[in-house]
């Protein structure tokens, strides 16, 4: 089995989740079963800063690459994959020796790999290279079948008669001018203790108005995008399709996030969807996907090499 490295080239465009769907043949998409998957990211932004590929000499056919890119001043990551058949040939030490080279090049003080906990040899293999676990990231799956309804459509009731107000993006885009300044100030207040996967040595990475506006415009189904409020105030948001569930800080450990999930999740089934697989690497959001019947399938381990 002869292959060859080169760098990357427009005509090689796809051939990077392709290799990826052939280490991760269960990354399908289901459009009755929304799903974030950990490590499904595999590919590259746009502004990739360098990247590979193998092909096999005889057939030409693509076997593996790797990209690298920054995701912060100087703290980079990569993604590499090499298809089931061809691993074992030192495909990957190559590749990730000529990742590794480019980042300490681009001045990189820090250089990021995620694996998944399943995937013992890749996690040996990326260990011995001296990389250490700083995040774990959880994937949990829900079937509709699997769980009971009743108990889900009556969760808006409940906040409701606790004096919260269960409104959507739609609505509040239509009806409250200042809405992005409101969900910016909850967002913001919700992620100051969010568990981080590359911690920025010079100090936490600011997120904008203009980052969570761009983020709200993509949302999927706004008026599935659902927002607590108590007293005119933001207080939790919860989105099946987009950017999670968060809780003000001021307002946790009152069962707030599970019954705005628990009413995502009956939305959900009316519109006629069978099921989500989600992640969260937050200890208290993962105790209520548990009690809402989500099940754990596996962890993304994100780990960082000091350069």
């Amino acid at each position: 089995m002869s292959y060859s490295l080169r760098s990357w080239t427009d005509g090689d465009a796809d051939y990077d989740r392709e290799i990826s769907q052939s280490v991760y043949p269960e990354y399908r998409r289901d459009a009755r079963h929304p799903a974030w998957f950990p490590a499904q990211q595999l590919g590259a932004p746009r502004e990739w800063s360098s990247r590979y590929i193998a092909v096999e000499n005889q057939s030409s056919n693509r076997v593996a690459y790797a990209t690298l890119w920054e995701l912060r001043p100087r703290r980079y990551r990569f993604d590499l994959a090499v298809r089931p058949e061809w691993q074992g040939h030192g495909i990957g030490t190559q590749l990730l020796d000529r990742v590794m080279a480019d980042a300490e090049t681009f001045g990189a003080t820090g250089l990021q790999a995620r694996v998944r906990d399943d995937k013992p040899e890749a996690l040996k293999f990326i260990s011995r290279r001296d990389f250490r676990e700083v995040h774990r990231m959880g994937a949990y799956r829900l079937d509709f079948a699997q769980v009971e309804g009743s108990d889900l459509q009556q969760a808006f009731t409940r906040l409701r008669d606790r004096g919260i107000e269960v409104t959507n993006l739609a609505a509040v885009r239509e009806h409250h001018p200042r809405y992005l300044e409101q969900f910016f100030d909850l967002y913001s207040a919700a992620r100051e203790d969010w568990p981080d996967p590359d911690p920025d040595p010079t100090g936490a990475t600011h997120i904008t108005i203009s980052d969570v506006k761009r983020w709200l415009d993509d949302a999927e189904l706004p008026d599935a995008f659902f927002i607590a409020k108590h007293a005119r105030r933001y207080i939790a948001f919860t989105s099946f399709f987009n950017i999670g569930t968060a809780v003000h800080p001021e307002y946790r450990r009152k069962g707030i996030a599970s019954l705005l999930k628990a009413g995502s999740i009956a939305d959900a089934g009316r519109r006629g969807f069978q099921g989500q697989t989600s992640s969260t690497a937050s200890p208290a959001m993962q105790k209520v996907l548990e009690r809402l019947g989500y099940i754990r399938t596996w962890s993304e381990i994100r780990l960082i090499r000091a350069i």
